[in-house]
């Protein structure tokens, strides 16, 4: 009975406790705690680090110094002639070969010069074209006074003038080039004369076997030749080629209307001196004899695809 009475009593009180909970507020129900536990590492200490070195600072590369340029020679230039030495200069035209340098008279250099009785004059030819110094004008022609004849490029010709009065000169290769000298008179001359050459004696001709050569010859500039185109069939000298005896004359004989030379040589060597006729003008002539043997080329300084042959044997 006691065991029974102990058990009612215990499920009373579970009862009552059940009761009691239920009848309590949510809220006060104490929720347990989540506590977090947080690993810490053991400090380690680490010894102390020392501070770089600065990195020295590069020295400044020097700049190098510029050379000196060497500062340029003076060039001597060559005075022209003064006036009171009786030696006067007159230059001709560098493109005074094509007209035009005439509208300012300016294709002789100068273009008047004043000179004394006694004075010389040297014309010089710094020009790439051949021309003359020919007194007289184009109009009337060579007075006959002085003539240059043709000469070449980087040659000089001169004259000395013993006469008052005032001389006009042309170039007969380029008749638009003109020029005047004024020559007074001044009993203060001082004149620079230089030596004549002394000419050379000619070599005196062995004879030769008599032969069947001819003695004579004549060669045409036939008319057109001033023009380029007769060298393609070699009719610039007609005959071209032509073989004569020791001692024979030859005669050129200018048939063209423009005026031409006969000159021993060739265009790329130049003149030989063995013959040259000049300048010779429309129905001229021209004679050579030949005293030695030999092979003579020749050409037209004023028309250089012009060219011949002379043999003489």
């Amino acid at each position: 009975m006691n065991f029974s009475y102990g058990i009612i009593a215990a499920v009373g009180i579970l009862v009552a406790i059940s009761i009691g909970f239920i009848a309590s507020d949510p809220n006060d129900v104490i929720e347990p705690r989540e506590i977090s536990i947080q690993e810490t590492a053991p400090k380690t200490e680490t010894a102390p680090q020392p501070e770089p070195a600065p990195e020295p600072e590069p020295e400044p590369t020097p700049e190098p110094e510029p050379e000196p340029i060497p500062e340029p020679e003076p060039v001597e230039t060559v005075p022209p002639l003064p006036m009171t030495t009786g030696v006067h200069q007159v230059d001709i035209a560098e493109g005074s070969g094509v007209p035009g340098c005439e509208a300012t008279n300016e294709c002789y250099l100068p273009y008047s010069i004043s000179i004394s009785v006694g004075d010389t004059v040297i014309w010089n030819n710094p020009d790439t074209a051949a021309h003359t110094v020919t007194s007289g004008n184009i109009s009337d022609g060579h007075d006959g006074m002085f003539d240059s004849s043709l000469f070449m490029a980087g040659e000089t010709y001169e004259f000395i003038f013993n006469d008052v009065g005032t001389f006009d000169y042309f170039c007969m290769v380029h008749p638009w080039m003109t020029g005047e000298v004024i020559v007074s008179d001044s009993e203060e001359t001082v004149v620079i004369e230089e030596p004549e050459p002394t000419p050379e004696p000619e070599p005196t001709p062995e004879p030769e076997p008599e032969n069947l050569l001819p003695m004579e010859a004549t060669v045409s500039l036939p008319e057109g030749t001033g023009v380029p185109g007769c060298e393609a069939t070699n009719e610039c000298y007609i005959p071209y080629e032509i073989t004569v005896a020791v001692g024979a004359t030859v005669t050129w004989s200018n048939d063209d209307t423009a005026a031409h030379t006969v000159t021993s040589g060739n265009v790329n060597a130049g003149p030989t001196g063995v013959f040259d006729s000049g300048l010779f003008m429309a129905d001229g002539t021209y004679s050579h004899t030949f005293e030695s043997a030999g092979t003579f080329d020749y050409f037209c300084m004023v028309h250089p695809w012009m060219t011949g042959i002379v043999n003489v044997s």
